[in-house]
């Protein structure tokens, strides 16, 4: 008998209200198909974890436990309690609030449903992509219901005790595994990775955008401004998409380049239309190279240009398989100079793209995980 393992995949709040994942849903629609829809748009990595999963075996399922129509729609067709609706922005939020946190799984709202789908599949292994989700006394809760809870965590770490009752922790960041650890967690360290369904093959030197940036854009990342002027200076067709402040762009003289938010396979699209990818790390990775823009880049075929960091060579090869700088001005002569020289910009964007696709797919990532929680498995 195969095993099961159940994916539990949060969404921004914004994206769901692009899907329109946040409203009641209509009486004719079907939770499979709609859930099969919401994943065929290419946002978080659930999905594609799911799909990997069944490739090696497994009964794989996902539940996106923020998405209120899906929500509705599963509670309708298995007779669980009917949702309710106020408030399913605010999850995380509710999670943090003393006492109330306590009780949010026994009524029928986000929390309360995401334990009934748990009860209801019985799976071998949940694994949680929002920890931050899930109150202390949920994921006990949820113990009680599952052979092994596993947490996967890459941004700044709730309170200790939202990850006591996991039984294994994975992170792409070394020092949340290290963290981890040293709070007497098992932690593994498994990097982020590409959904090899997105891979653009036409040469880079081809395609019609210059260079792009896919990130937020606001004064909580002082970082980016500096960067995004020097590469708009030496690449004038330059283009920014993500979540921005007006403001901030306006400030910062980049308004121009601006040219809207990109999500899931809009964004792969663009992606797979640009010659070149400049990314930059948010703050909580430090020195470690860990942010899924570096394989989504790559494995779409663009070339890379991103940050010197520590283990970056474990990665890809600097200058072969990706460009990297260690200040914005050398950012934007590599970017300048790649763009001047169409053949080793092909030959940059190609072997990044080889690296991607052999050692950093979601095919690969699900193997590793699948290693890392046989470990557990055999240890309990």
């Amino acid at each position: 008998m195969s095993r099961s393992i159940l994916f539990v995949d949060s969404y921004y709040f914004s994206m769901l209200q692009a899907l329109g994942l946040e409203q009641r849903p209509a009486a004719g629609d079907s939770y499979d198909v709609a859930l099969e829809s919401t994943l065929d748009f290419g946002f978080g990595t659930g999905g594609a974890y799911t799909r990997n999963f069944r490739a090696l075996g497994w009964d794989a399922h996902i539940v996106i436990p923020n998405a209120f129509a899906l929500q509705a729609l599963w509670a309708r067709e298995s007779g669980s309690r009917s949702p309710w609706r106020g408030g399913w922005a605010y999850g995380a939020h509710l999670s943090r609030l003393p006492v109330v946190s306590s009780m949010l799984h026994r009524v029928p709202h986000l929390h309360g449903l995401l334990l009934d789908q748990i009860k209801h599949h019985k799976p071998d292994v949940v694994f949680v992509q929002d920890i931050n989700l899930l109150p202390p006394t949920l994921a006990r809760e949820i113990r009680k219901h599952t052979g092994l809870l596993v947490g996967e965590i890459a941004s700044p770490l709730p309170p200790k005790r939202f990850l006591l009752s996991y039984d294994l922790i994975i992170s792409a960041l070394p020092t949340i595994v290290q963290t981890a650890t040293s709070w007497g967690l098992h932690s593994a360290g498994v990097p982020l990775g590409f959904d090899e369904r997105w891979a653009t093959t036409s040469p880079a030197s081809t395609r019609p955008i210059d260079a792009i940036f896919i990130g937020s854009f606001s004064r909580l990342q002082p970082q980016t401004t500096p960067l995004l002027q020097a590469v708009a200076r030496r690449v004038p067709g330059l283009k920014i998409y993500g979540s921005a402040d007006p403001d901030a762009l306006l400030a910062a003289g980049l308004s121009e380049h601006y040219a809207g938010p990109a999500w899931g396979k809009e964004m792969f699209a663009l992606l797979g239309q640009s010659k070149l990818v400049v990314n930059r790390h948010g703050s909580i990775a430090g020195d470690y190279a860990v942010n899924m823009r570096m394989y989504e880049s790559t494995g779409s075929g663009a070339a890379l240009v991103t940050e010197v960091k520590s283990n970056l060579a474990e990665l890809f090869e600097p200058g072969t398989e990706v460009l990297a700088y260690s200040n914005v001005e050398e950012a934007a002569d590599l970017a300048a100079a790649l763009l001047a020289d169409p053949a080793r910009l092909d030959a940059v964007a190609a072997a990044g793209q080889a690296r991607t696709l052999r050692d950093h797919s979601y095919a690969r990532r699900a193997e590793q995980l699948v290693e890392a929680i046989d470990v557990r498995l055999a240890a309990s």
